[in-house]
């Protein structure tokens, strides 16, 4: 961080974050997720463009890789991880929360959907 709170990003998280599109208006929230003692970093965002991208980072010092969820109905509003990271809530202005897990094969999927916007 500098003096005025300011945080930067690695190098190589600006490369894949510029690389991969980024998102096209508003980014309305950002999640890390736990790590749980494992030398992973994970973080998840979402915008106004309807999408959340999850970045990750196998250890320190290691490449970043981007994966972006299929295009939520509604403007993504808020990112929550679970306590062990494994599972992030995303929460749309429709009402409705997906909870989405990453499988064996690195493919993120949906869980389940929770519509209270009915």
């Amino acid at each position: 961080c500098g003096e005025a709170g300011d945080v930067s990003a690695d190098a190589e998280f600006d490369k894949i974050y510029k690389d991969t599109g980024a998102h096209s208006g508003w980014v309305r929230d950002v999640a890390w997720a736990p790590s749980v003692g494992l030398p992973v970093n994970t973080i998840a965002t979402c915008g106004e463009d309807k999408m959340v991208h999850i970045y990750s980072q196998a250890g320190a010092g290691q490449g970043w890789v981007c994966k972006k969820l299929p295009a939520l109905e509604a403007v993504a509003w808020r990112l929550s991880w679970s306590l062990a990271g494994s599972v992030l809530a995303i929460s749309a202005a429709d009402g409705k929360v997906t909870l989405w897990k990453e499988g064996l094969d690195c493919e993120w999927r949906l869980l389940d959907s929770i519509n209270d916007g009915v």
